[in-house]
């Protein structure tokens, strides 16, 4: 893995997966683009805006190859699910060559207006 410094730097890709609405027990994902910074003793993600208008903000520390964060997704506006905002929680592990970070999701989301919590899994790659 790179030095703390330039552990994240670059442009990364964000993929995670939920259960579809439309495929019953299938998996959807939703893809973002975007960077990192150091906040204090934290790491920042941010996206830019994806073809439809959502966006991804996560907040993350590191521990060796042990990430742990929060993640606050908004939803395009015109999309199926109306530009709401979701939150949750993430635990992942970073690769030996600090390239690929994979691990698990949980949040809350709602299934025909019940709340349900929701998991799933998450990678970020660095991207070129």
């Amino acid at each position: 893995m790179t030095n703390d410094n330039d552990t994240f730097s670059g442009t990364w890709q964000f993929t995670y997966w939920y259960p579809s609405n439309k495929q019953p027990d299938t998996e959807e994902p939703s893809q973002y683009t975007g960077t990192f910074h150091k906040s204090d003793k934290q790491w920042v993600y941010q996206s830019e805006p994806n073809a439809e208008g959502a966006y991804m903000f996560v907040r993350m520390t590191l521990d060796n190859d042990l990430i742990t964060g929060t993640w606050y997704e908004n939803t395009s506006p015109s999309g199926e699910f109306e530009g709401s905002t979701y939150s949750g929680a993430f635990q992942a592990l970073i690769d030996k060559a600090g390239t690929k970070v994979e691990g698990k999701w949980a949040g809350i989301g709602q299934d025909n207006g019940i709340r349900k919590i929701y998991t799933g899994r998450l990678e970020f790659v660095r991207a070129g």
